[in-house]
């Protein structure tokens, strides 16, 4: 079953994946990193902020970073989904076509057998 893969490996357009691939793997260490200093950020002990003001500005930091986290999250999620999308698509070309080649095989297989049969 080997053979099939391998075809199917190099049917996959790895130059656009290979591409791709810092932008993702930078994205998600940005991402990472964030989300890092944000857990060590909320293990720290919250100063009790007694202006309501200066509260809510801080809170409003907190909602914009979020927010970007979030925008971040989902741009990270659509590329990857991007790239298995063109990965599946190509498994399914190559999949077709192996069966179109078993058919071809079977009908050459068939058609010989009946050139010896009748010989």
């Amino acid at each position: 079953m080997p053979i099939p893969w391998l075809a199917a490996a190099k049917l996959i357009p790895w130059s656009d994946v290979i591409a791709a691939a810092p932008d993702i793997a930078r994205g998600a260490r940005e991402l990472w990193k964030r989300t890092k200093a944000r857990d060590e950020a909320q293990a720290a002990p919250d100063t009790v902020i007694d202006d309501p003001e200066a509260r809510l500005a801080a809170l409003e930091r907190r909602m914009a970073d979020f927010t970007e986290e979030a925008e971040q999250r989902a741009e990270l999620i659509a590329q990857l989904a991007e790239q298995n999308e063109r990965l599946v698509a190509t498994l399914d070309r190559q999949k077709r076509n192996t069966r179109w080649a078993l058919a071809l095989a079977i009908a050459a297989l068939l058609g010989l057998a009946v050139v010896l049969m009748t010989a």
